[in-house]
């Protein structure tokens, strides 16, 4: 066990060290990401997004609906 945790720890900080030195280097310089983000439409991804949760709050309340028919039918 100790193998494991001190091998573990050896490979931890042999890929933290380049990771720490890779992250000041682009930090200076940054990453322009506008060409990729100018060209989608987040409206209608939105859009999108909220009908795929409407139709879920529909199904879930129709599954709810369901177990308190059956529940009162069972019951009566």
């Amino acid at each position: 066990m100790k193998k494991i945790i001190s091998l573990g720890s050896l490979l931890v900080a042999a890929f933290s060290a380049p990771s720490f030195a890779a992250d000041s280097a682009t930090s200076s310089s940054g990453v322009d990401l506008s060409q990729l983000t100018n060209s989608i439409d987040f409206g209608s991804v939105l859009t999108g997004i909220m009908a795929v949760a409407a139709s879920l709050v529909v199904l879930y309340a129709g599954i709810a609906g369901v177990r308190w028919i059956l529940r009162t039918v069972k019951s009566a």
